[in-house]
C-alpha cells in the first residue's frame, strides 16, 4: 500500500529546496503518494515537467498567499 509522504519546504533555502523537490517526486515515482508544500515559484515550474516526465499524476493547490500544495502519486490510468 502506498505511504504519504509530506514534504514541507517553507523556508527551506535553495538549493536544498530544489533539491529535496527532487528527491519528493523520485518518492512518488517508487510508488508513494507524496504531498508537497513550497514557498518557491521556480518549484511550481520544475515539479509539474519532472512529475510528467515520471508519468505521475499531480494535483496542485494554492492554499495560501504564495504557498503552493503540489500531491503527486503514480497514475494508475495508465
Amino acid at each position: 500500500m502506498p505511504k504519504l509522504i509530506e514534504v514541507d519546504l517553507r523556508g527551506v533555502p535553495m538549493p536544498q529546496h530544489l533539491q529535496r523537490a527532487t528527491k519528493a517526486v523520485a518518492s512518488a515515482a517508487e510508488g508513494n503518494e507524496v504531498m508537497l508544500t513550497t514557498d518557491q515559484e521556480v518549484v511550481i515550474k520544475y515539479v509539474p515537467s519532472a512529475a510528467a516526465k515520471e508519468g505521475l499524476k499531480m494535483r496542485m493547490s494554492m492554499p495560501d498567499e504564495n504557498v503552493w500544495r503540489i500531491t503527486l502519486s503514480i497514475d494508475r490510468n495508465k
